[in-house]
Parts: C-alpha cells; structure tokens; sequence
C-alpha cells in the first residue's frame, strides 16, 4: 500500500504482489496540487504494469480536469494500456466525464467490484468519505477552470 497526503487530498494504492488488479483511491480536492502525486501513481503503475485499475472516487470533494487528464494518463500511458474502472463518482462528477468523454476509456460503477476479476479490496476494508481526513474550502480558481463537485 503507498499513501500520498497533500493538503487538501489523500491518494492510496493498493496493489498485492502480482495481483492484476489496483485499486487507487482519491479523496479530497482532485486539482494540480495533487496533479505532482498523480505522477508518481501513473509512474507507480508503470512498473506494477496492472492489467486493471479500479479508481474509487468515494471521498472526492472536488475535481477539476485533473482527474480527467490522471485517468488518460494511467489507461493510455501504462505499458499494456490496462482495464480502467471508476468506481463511486457523484452526479458533478460524472458530467465531467460526460463533457471529456472519459466513459470511451473508463467504465463507471455505482460501487467497488467484490468479484471476479476485480477484486481490489479483497480482506480490505472499503473506504468510506467519513473515512476521509477532513480538508480545508478552497477557492474554485485554484484549478484554472470551473468547479465541478
């Protein structure tokens, strides 16, 4: 497991030795602070070389086209071009992946996959927004562009 705080966001991944899946979750404010972090995930991916991501957006108080360009990055920039599922997105967050086209590269679901071939979270305890440590408000403009969630 390897965990990245910023000051308004929290990144997790969770990968098992040769597991094909990963399960990354975001929570916080999704904009370029936490772009730097998102880097070094895609980077993190890169040499695990998953054949699925499973993203849980559960805990995200915000997001700006950041969160649309990290999921780019990790379905098209992996070496094996992997699965992508976002899991858990609010109604703000999914018309965001409306406008960017993002639903072409990733499958949204409503909840974590528990079986088959995503099982990210298995003998893990599903992280929940409470779970989340609480942020600081933030002004919109900090993203450069419109506020989303």
């Amino acid at each position: 497991m390897a965990q990245v705080f910023g000051e308004h966001f929290s990144i997790t991944v969770l990968a098992a030795p040769d597991a094909p899946t990963v399960l990354v979750h975001l929570a916080g404010e999704i904009d370029l602070a936490a772009n730097s972090a998102l880097t070094d995930v895609v980077d993190h991916l890169s040499a695990i070389a998953p054949t699925e991501v499973v993203v849980d957006l559960v805990g995200v108080s915000f997001a700006c086209s950041t969160l649309p360009n990290f999921l780019a990055r990790v379905h098209l920039g992996l070496p094996n071009r992997p699965a992508l599922v976002v899991c858990r997105p609010t109604a703000k967050i999914r018309r965001l992946f409306d406008l960017t086209g993002m639903g072409q590269i990733a499958t949204l679901r409503d909840s974590l996959p528990t079986s088959g071939p995503s099982e990210p979270n298995k003998g893990v305890r599903q992280l929940e927004p409470e779970d989340v440590a609480p942020h600081c408000p933030r002004p919109a403009d900090r993203c450069g562009d419109q506020r989303v969630a």
